[in-house]
């Protein structure tokens, strides 16, 4: 079950060339069967690794090197499968 829907915009810093990037992901946060979080990242609709491990470091467009990203935004997407909380009133006195 999808639980939220976001875009997240991962910075890449090359630790050779100091090259500096951007890459927009599309990120999908589930529960399993077992109800443990999940997280599912695509790139251009292509499912890829988590872009902030060593497994999803992308190579620098300058000299190659992999670098593992950082989170420098993130922001949360409409669903069509997450059904919006429904709102609590509000107490009165």
């Amino acid at each position: 079950m999808i639980t939220e829907h976001a875009m997240e915009r991962a910075e890449f810093t090359c630790g050779h060339c100091w090259h500096r990037w951007t890459i927009d992901y599309d990120v999908q946060l589930s529960k399993d069967d077992h109800g443990r979080d999940r997280e599912s990242f695509t790139h251009n609709g292509i499912p890829t690794p988590s872009p902030y491990t060593p497994v999803g470091a992308w190579p620098c467009p300058q000299c190659g090197r992999r670098s593992v990203g950082r989170l420098v935004e993130r922001r949360p997407l409409p669903h069509p499968s997450i059904q919006p909380a429904a709102a609590v009133p509000a107490p009165s006195d």
